[in-house]
């Protein structure tokens, strides 16, 4: 079986995206209150940057697995995926570029400025929470994980074995018992043991 690349990057951003916005309101809150410098901040825009860039992946992944995909699913329910996919990905570009210029904006606006970029994680929190339960739906209720199975030749053939078809190469039947049949050749048939019980009782 063909294993997609697909299923195995969108964990990545799903698992920050829900990660992010605590780290965000802790690491503001720290920050704000000098328990934290401020280059920590640093922390989150590459957390956030690793959100944007394997979320990128992940949308290119699914566009290259689409047409395999759409030979057993309705194209319609693939885009309603990848629509939502794009709308996720693209909230958390927003979240990066505040993240990046609240690091250089003057300190009294930096930790209302957090606080929206907090908003805007949980925002993206449920845009991937929509985004994977259609791709679970795809996989799970429509099916997409039969476009990625063996075919085995019968299947290809549109003809599967049935009870009743002779499946050996031969082209002539079997007769049933066949094997139990005596052969003519076989040793001590029923003539030589009537023949060699004569001989004996005339020795007696």
């Amino acid at each position: 079986m063909q294993v997609p690349v697909h299923p195995m990057i969108v964990h990545f951003p799903m698992a920050l995206t829900f990660i992010l916005p605590i780290l965000v309101l802790v690491f503001a809150y720290m920050i704000k209150t000098n328990k934290m410098n401020h280059s920590s901040w640093l922390i989150i825009i590459g957390l956030q940057l690793a959100v944007v860039a394997t979320g990128y992946i992940s949308l290119e992944t699914g566009e290259n697995e689409e047409d395999l995909v759409a030979r057993v699913l309705d194209k319609d329910l693939i885009h309603e995926h990848e629509e939502a996919a794009e709308i996720f990905v693209g909230s958390t570009v927003i979240a990066l570029v505040l993240s990046i210029g609240v690091f250089f904006i003057r300190n009294e606006f930096q930790f209302a400025i957090k606080l929206a970029i907090a908003v805007i994680g949980l925002i993206s929190c449920y845009l991937a929470y929509q985004t994977g339960l259609l791709g679970g739906e795809l996989v799970y209720k429509h099916g997409a994980a039969s476009a990625y199975e063996e075919k085995t030749q019968g299947d290809i053939n549109g003809i599967l074995p049935t009870p009743g078809m002779n499946t050996s190469e031969s082209p002539m039947p079997v007769e049933e018992n066949e094997s139990l049949k005596t052969d003519e050749n076989d040793y001590g048939n029923s003539d030589e043991e009537v023949e060699y019980s004569d001989e004996f009782k005339q020795e007696d």
